[in-house]
Order: C-alpha cells, then sequence, then structure tokens
C-alpha cells in the first residue's frame, strides 16, 4: 500500500470492538517488544534472548495499539551473510508476526545492529552493502504477501556517513522493491537517527537531511525512521527528563524538514521514566505529533517480561500498570470501546 492508502486503511485492520480516536492523525501507535535483540551472539533462545510473548501482544492490543516494533539480531536470522535465513529463529519471527498480525495489529520488523554485523561494520569488507541488501530481499519474498507486515532497515546506524548509510538504504529499498514487495518501508538516518540532530552536518560531512532528501522509493510507501529520548544529551540513559517545550522543540526540527520536503516520518524509539516531570514531557512530545500530520506514527520504548526494574519498562503485566501507559492512551489511534472479541487461535 502507498502511505496515503495506509493512513486511510490501518485503523480498520483493527478488531471490530476498536475504533478510531477523532482527535488522533497518526494512522499507527504502539510498542517496541523487545526481547530478541538481548544478549550476545552465542546466547540460546529461552536463556539469552527471547520473543515477545502472546499475553503483552494481546494486553497492548486490548488498549488499542495497532503497531509493535520487534527489534531483533541481524546475526541470528541470517547467521552467515549472503545466506538463507536461518530456519529455526525465522520461524520464531514467522509466530510473533501471525501472532500480531491475526490480530489486526501491524509488526514492524527492526534489525537492531547499528550497521554492523558481527561487530563489523556496514561498508567494511567483511560486510559489504549488498548483504544488507541480500538480508532484506530474503525478508521480503518471506513477508510481501502481509502487509501489516513493516521493514525497519536498520536501527540507528552509526560509523558511517550520512551519505554512506543513504545509499547503503537506498540499495536495500531497491532490492525490496526488486521482489514486488510493496510493504512500508522506514528508512532510518545515521548517527543514532535522532529527530533533534537530522539537519546537523555529520563529522565534516553532510547531515541526514541533507544525505535523504533525494531518497527514492519506486513504490511510493516509506517513511523516515527517527529517534528521541527526552533526557539532557537525548541518549534515553538517564531518568531525567528536560523541559516539555524543550522536548518539542526537538521534534520541531525533524517536522520543519518533514513538511518542506513533503515526507513522512515514524518516531519508533521514544521514551521517559517515571519521574513525575517527565509526565508532561511525554504528553507535549505526543501532542506535538497529534498535530503535525507529517508524523505518520510512533512506537514507544519499550516493554519486556527480561526488563524488571529498568525505568523505561513498560510490561503491562506487572502488579502495577505503568503510568507512562495512562498518558498514552488519549493518543492512540485506536481507543478501546468494549472487550475485545475472541480473534484466531495464536500459534503454538
Amino acid at each position: 500500500m502507498r502511505i496515503g492508502v495506509a493512513l486511510a486503511l490501518l485503523p480498520l485492520l483493527l478488531t471490530a470492538t476498536l475504533t478510531a480516536t477523532p482527535a488522533a492523525t497518526q494512522a499507527l501507535t504502539g510498542i517496541n517488544l523487545a526481547g530478541a535483540e538481548f544478549g550476545g551472539l552465542k546466547s540460546v533462545h529461552g536463556k539469552g534472548y527471547i520473543y515477545p510473548d502472546m499475553a503483552q501482544m494481546r494486553a497492548f492490543r486490548d488498549r488499542g495499539m495497532n503497531v509493535f516494533r520487534v527489534p531483533l539480531r541481524w546475526e541470528r536470522i541470517q547467521p552467515v551473510l549472503n545466506t538463507p535465513l536461518d530456519a529455526a529463529e525465522a520461524a520464531r519471527l514467522d509466530k510473533v508476526v501471525a501472532n500480531a498480525t491475526g490480530m489486526g495489529v501491524a509488526v514492524i520488523i527492526d534489525i537492531h545492529n547499528y550497521a554492523r554485523y558481527a561487530r563489523q561494520p556496514l561498508g567494511s569488507a567483511n560486510v559489504p552493502v549488498a548483504a544488507l541488501r541480500d538480508l532484506w530481499v530474503r525478508l521480503a519474498l518471506r513477508y510481501k504477501g502481509n502487509d501489516k507486515v513493516i521493514f525497519g532497515l536498520m536501527n540507528e546506524p552509526v560509523r558511517l556517513s550520512a551519505a554512506d548509510w543513504a545509499a547503503a538504504a537506498q540499495n536495500a529499498v531497491n532490492g525490496i522493491r526488486a521482489t514486488g514487495a510493496r510493504n512500508l518501508v522506514l528508512v532510518p538516518g545515521a548517527a543514532w537517527s535522532g529527530a533533534h540532530s537530522w539537519t546537523k552536518p555529520i563529522g565534516l560531512g553532510a547531515s541526514n537531511g541533507e544525505a535523504l532528501a533525494g531518497f527514492k522509493d519506486p513504490a511510493g510507501n516509506m517513511a523516515f525512521d527517527l529517534h528521541q529520548y527526552f533526557d539532557a544529551n537525548s541518549s534515553g540513559t538517564t531518568t531525567g527528563c528536560i523541559a516539555p517545550a524543550a522536548a518539542a522543540a526537538k521534534l520541531a526540527v525533524a517536522t520543519k524538514w518533514l513538511r518542506a520536503h513533503r515526507r513522512r516520518g515514524m518516531l519508533t524509539e521514544f521514551g521517559v521514566s517515571q519521574n513525575p516531570e517527565c509526565a508532561a514531557v511525554l504528553t507535549a512530545a505526543l501532542t506535538h505529533m497529534a498535530a503535525n500530520p507529517e508524523w505518520l506514527g510512533w512506537t514507544i520504548w519499550a516493554s519486556s517480561a527480561w526488563f524488571g526494574s529498568y525505568p523505561f519498562n513498560l510490561y503491562p503485566l506487572q502488579r502495577q500498570v505503568p503510568p507512562q501507559l495512562q498518558l498514552l492512551q488519549p493518543f492512540l489511534a485506536i481507543q478501546p470501546q468494549a472487550q475485545p472479541q475472541a480473534e484466531p487461535q495464536a500459534q503454538p
């Protein structure tokens, strides 16, 4: 589907007992379901890393979320570059996709690798740019029949210039479209893909805004993938928050660029801790996106049954529901009106 079509139809993907929020402008509003990116390269499934469980997916769906971003490791889904996907790992991803999309929720497949593979940078002799295209061709062939699957090219590319990343991303998107896949594709920028730094030069080179201004999607169904945290250094590594107006101003940098270039953006990582001063900051960020239709949607960071006391954990089945979830509710594209009807049985 093209972006315009996606905006019109995505609310219809939800169960019949959910209705669109009149004030919402985002078609996709949801959460990151962490776990499959955990652990080292030799970690064993179920011990060092996990995929999202059905209980939390259903809980978030029932709240009205209609998209899950699922981070995973490139090395696990494709243990050897330019070879077929690992059968066991692909089956685990298939299960998540089937269970989520089967109840009407879109899934972003997020290659959570920072433009690296086995600690080697993309574009190096060991990890040529063509390898990223190969991965996405294989994933596109696997999921092109499901338009609820969204392709997140790469989480937070680092240690390469904006121009080099733009070329690698263009090559990957061209490969995806060569398969006939028309799924929505999310294209990040280099240097952590920050909204606040989108128009700042990276080192001595171009900014993401300059390098990606001419990006072309043959299918016309893409959005730029941006991240933004609201602590003092925009890293998401501390529990404090800047002022609400400052938070909105950081997003406004990307909003202005998106509007000027007639592009769409999606904020696939953002979040705040439970500190009281952060409540107004989260509301300010959500309000800014709701007021600016350049934002296709968002996925807040993050939920995992394994996060424990991590201050950004939004796992919904804790004894005390995280307060951030209550703040999100008015901004969801879908609002629950009644108990959801039974959906098809989850994959075992």
